[in-house]
Order: structure tokens, then C-alpha cells, then sequence
């Protein structure tokens, strides 16, 4: 365009300017028409670059009428430059014009953009693309699909420069009939079935089915940015065709496809379509500045099909990290020990129990926990769904299904050391899905008497705390080993033989302190 201005202020012709006939025509078109100057200022951005410049603008026109100085990228310019040129773009001498082009006028000094005519170019709708490069493969010889049209055209995405680009690579390969596969073979891109399939696998949740697409276009040698860019556009084409009754305007595919874009988007919601295109938005992105675009878009896709926004980390329990000894003790002498796996004691085949062992345990989730995870959770434990408190009896022992029946021979106690190792694996246990372990982990079993295990504990909440779970820990001491069941006793000061002295009685209302106010999550204050 630049040229032609330039044509259009030297032509000779006494008619239609630029004649494209004349001397000076020729000579501009060929490039060595000495009036006009090009400029590259991606290479000559200096201020000395600038000041040559200034000097040669002051010598009149050697053989025009106009004198052009035609710089291209001009926003490359550096700030020296621009000051240098701005006096002469002010006041140009007679018969000198500047032609300033860039395709980032807003990187351009308001300075300088105050001083000139700006004109902007709009993009060529895609007809007018589509006609030209037909025009061109006829001039060839060459036969194109119309489907293969609208395809360049779109990706051409209203550039003259980037549809004739694409259609030279189209040519290039030889064949008499371009189809909608070569195409798509030459822009690394993969066909609407692909997105249709794609889109079907993802939203009904079938990740299987959408990585194994993935890796076979990838294979094939598919772009994966291109197919990113792609898929968003298919998802944007899902929203017109669910709300715009005609759309064959405005989407440049078939009828077949267009049915198939409509009853596809019958089945979603405006909120998954919009939530996949913004997530797809934030990955074409990303996959700008990333060697992993292919991670990417696998995440992305698992993204749209959970419903989690796009680089949410979902909250997952911390993993517990055992180091074995490096020094290990010799062999101590025979102890009382458990199995980590104990046998259950035999029960009556109707009982209870013996139903509840028979039943397979539920599969463990590892992105969560929840009560599902253990065998026999207390009711409503982990959900939100309020339960009803439970009314004080006079005995507090609680019935599990795990206690030996009536008739039943009582097991034999277990000794201090072994109570206190299955406490501290319950407490660990409890930990994924008890915040109170913060208080349970601090107090150690006080014995057994009969089938009752004593745990002693310094707060009324902790004790409520492990009441109102009694079941579930009790399930949870069953499964590590013990035979009997928890009975929880608040410390009245009796629970120790010996006096406590002052001191250790501030260090565990300092301790008590601490847990309630990690538990609670507030400053608590203990007064005596």
C-alpha cells in the first residue's frame, strides 16, 4: 500500500494515477526508483540511523515530483529515535512525505501519532478470501474443494498475506485436487469429528477415550497448539449453534456439521461451554511460553471434564513419610506383639459382626478421604448433614458391631506397651479425617480392665469429641489389633498416683492452652 502511495504521487500519467505504465511505475515496482526510500526499523532503530535520515531528507527529489521515505515496522524505533525524528515529522521540508507502517500502532509515541494521517487497514472477510484463492488455483490448474476454501479462509483469519502463505504450502505438495484433508494435513489441524468425539468423550467423562484421540492426532504428526486453538473454537461454534437458529452464516461449515453442532450443544449447558472455552483460553496461553504444550491441553481437558477451574489444585491429605532406623537395634527378647492384620475372633453366623466381615471393604479415594474409607464409619461422620446429638445414658458404653457377643469367651487383656502402639496408629489414622487429633495424639491408653480401654484426657471437648465418634474409633482400634473398646475418662486429678508438682501443672495448662486454641482456631485463655 505504501508503494502505491507512492506510485500514485510520482506517476507520469496525465489520466488515472498510478498507471502501473509509466517509467516511474516500473521503476517503484521494481524497487529502484531512487525517490522512494525504504526503511527496515527492526534493523536501523538507532539515533544515528535517524540522523542520516535527517540529512538526506534535505536534498530536493532527484527525478519524482515527491520525495517518500517509506519506514516499515516503525513501532521498533527507540526513544531516542522518535525524539530524534519527531522535529523533522513536525515541519517536513517541501515535496518530502513520510509513510510510517506498523502492525502495533499502539507501541507507537502519542507524539508521533499526533502528527500523522492515520489509516487503518480492516480484515478481508473470508468471502473475498475464499474467491481469491480459488481465482488463484484455476489460474493453475488446480481443482479446490469448497470445503477446503472455507478452511484457509478461516484460519487465514482476515490476512491476505497469511491465506496466500497457507495456500502456497497447499500447492506446493502437487496435487491436481486440493481436498479438506490435504488442508487440514498441511495446517497440522484435525477434522470437526475429531472435536465432535473429543467433546463427547470429555463432557460424559470418558478421559480414556479423550487421551487416546490425543495421542493418536499427535502422532500422526497433529499440531497440538493448533488443535488447542482449534478445540476453542469448536467450543465458541457449540455456543452460536445453540442459540442462533441460521447459523451457516457466521460458521463456515457444512449443513451435516452444523445438525450435528446443534444437537451436540442441545445436550450442554451455557455453563460447561463456558467454562471449557475459558479453559482452553488460559492453556492456548500458557502453551505460548511452554516446551509441555501437550501436558497442557491434558490438563485442560481434565479440567472441563471435572468441573475445576483451570490450574486448581484440588486438597489432598499429606503423605506420611516413614525413614527406617539407620541403626537398628539388636533383636530385643520376646515381646507381647499383634499382627497388623489381626485374625477376628470367631463370631456366630448371624451375629453382627459376622455380616459386617463379610461385607468387602469400600475402595479408598486418594484425592480425599471420606467416611466410605473405613469399614463401618459412624453414621453421618465426614458428611455435612446435620445429626441429631445423642442422648445421655447412664452407661456410656456404647454397642459396636465389632464387640464379641454375650455368650461369647472375653478375650485376654493386653499389656500397657502394646495399647499404647495401637493408640498412636488409631491417632495417626484418625488424623485424615479427625482435626482433633491435635489433642488425641497427646494421651496414652491407662490400661485395660476386663474389654475396657481407659483413655484419659485433660478437656471436656476432647472427651465429647471422641464420644461422639466412639464407633468410628472403636472400628479403628478393632482394625489395629485390640479387644476391647475405648471408654473415655475425664482427669479429675485422680488419674495420676503420684502429686503433680506446680510446674507440671502450668506445663499442661500451657499445653491444654495451645491444643484448644489449634483446635478451635482462637486465642483461648485458661483461668484458675
Amino acid at each position: 500500500t505504501a508503494r502505491l502511495i507512492a506510485k500514485g504521487l510520482n506517476c507520469l500519467s496525465d489520466g488515472e494515477r498510478p498507471c502501473g505504465e509509466c517509467a516511474n511505475c516500473k521503476a517503484i515496482s521494481a524497487g529502484n526508483f531512487i525517490d522512494v526510500i525504504e526503511i527496515d526499523a527492526a534493523s536501523n532503530n538507532g539515533v544515528d540511523n535517524i540522523r542520516e535520515l535527517r540529512e538526506s531528507v534535505n536534498y530536493p527529489p532527484a527525478v519524482g515530483r515527491t520525495k517518500v521515505y517509506i519506514i516499515d515496522e516503525v513501532h521498533m524505533l527507540s526513544t531516542g529515535a522518535f525524539n530524534a525524528l519527531l522535529k523533522t515529522l513536525e515541519e517536513p521540508p517541501e515535496n518530502v512525505i513520510f509513510i510510517l507502517a506498523t502492525t502495533n500502532p499502539e507501541k507507537l509515541p502519542q507524539t508521533v501519532l499526533s502528527r500523522c494521517m492515520r489509516l487503518d487497514f480492516k480484515r478481508v472477510p473470508q468471502s473475498i478470501l475464499a474467491q481469491h484463492m480459488k481465482d488463484i488455483c484455476e489460474s493453475r490448474g488446480v481443482s479446490i474443494a469448497d470445503d477446503a476454501l472455507r478452511l484457509l479462509a478461516s484460519n487465514a483469519d482476515g490476512s491476505v498475506r497469511d491465506s496466500l502463505s497457507i495456500l502456497e504450502q497447499c500447492l506446493s505438495s502437487g496435487e491436481q485436487e486440493l481436498t479438506r484433508d490435504i488442508v487440514l494435513d498441511f495446517l497440522g489441524a484435525v477434522s470437526e469429528e475429531f472435536y465432535m468425539e473429543m467433546t463427547r468423550d470429555v463432557m460424559s467423562g470418558d478421559m480414556s477415550g479423550a487421551f487416546v484421540l490425543i495421542d493418536k492426532a499427535l502422532s500422526e504428526g497433529k499440531d497440538v497448539k493448533q488443535i488447542m486453538k482449534d478445540w476453542m473454537s469448536y467450543f465458541r461454534n457449540l455456543l452460536i449453534a445453540k442459540y442462533v437458529e441460521d447459523p451457516e452464516d457466521m460458521l463456515n461449515l457444512s449443513s451435516e456439521n452444523i445438525q450435528l453442532l446443534k444437537q451436540q450443544s442441545s445436550e450442554l449447558k451455557l455453563e460447561e461451554i463456558n467454562r471449557a472455552i475459558i479453559t482452553l483460553a488460559k492453556a492456548v496461553n500458557d502453551a505460548r511460553y511452554s516446551t509441555q504444550a501437550r501436558v497442557l491441553l491434558e490438563v485442560a481437558a481434565v479440567s472441563i471434564a471435572s468441573g475445576m477451574e483451570y490450574g486448581e489444585v484440588p486438597e489432598v491429605p499429606a503423605r506420611e513419610i516413614k525413614a527406617a532406623p539407620r541403626n537398628p537395634e539388636p533383636t530385643p527378647a520376646p515381646q507381647p506383639t499383634r499382627q497388623s492384620n489381626p485374625e477376628p475372633a470367631a463370631q456366630p453366623a448371624d451375629s453382627e459382626a459376622h455380616q459386617a466381615a463379610a461385607k468387602p471393604a469400600a475402595p479408598v479415594s486418594k484425592l480425599r478421604p471420606t467416611a466410605a474409607s473405613f469399614p463401618s464409619a459412624a453414621p453421618g461422620f465426614g458428611s455435612v448433614t446435620p445429626q441429631p446429638e445423642p442422648v445421655p445414658q447412664s452407661n456410656p458404653r456404647p454397642a459396636t458391631a465389632q464387640e464379641p457377643a454375650a455368650a461369647t469367651a472375653p478375650q485376654p487383656e493386653q499389656s500397657d506397651e502394646v495399647l499404647e502402639d495401637i493408640w498412636r496408629d488409631v491417632c495417626q489414622e484418625a488424623a485424615k479425617e479427625m482435626p482433633i487429633l491435635s489433642i488425641l495424639s497427646r494421651y496414652v491408653p491407662a490400661g485395660q480392665k476386663g474389654d475396657e480401654i481407659k483413655v484419659v484426657v485433660d478437656l471436656e471437648m476432647a472427651k465429647e469429641k471422641i464420644e461422639k465418634n466412639i464407633q468410628y474409633i472403636n472400628d479403628l482400634l478393632h482394625r489395629f489389633g485390640a479387644n476391647g473398646h475405648l471408654v473415655c475418662v475425664l482427669d479429675d486429678g485422680t488419674a495420676g498416683s503420684q502429686e503433680k508438682t506446680e510446674d507440671e501443672i502450668n506445663a499442661e495448662l500451657r499445653n491444654t492452652q495451645k491444643a484448644a486454641s489449634d483446635f478451635l482456631g482462637v486465642e483461648v485463655q485458661i483461668q484458675t
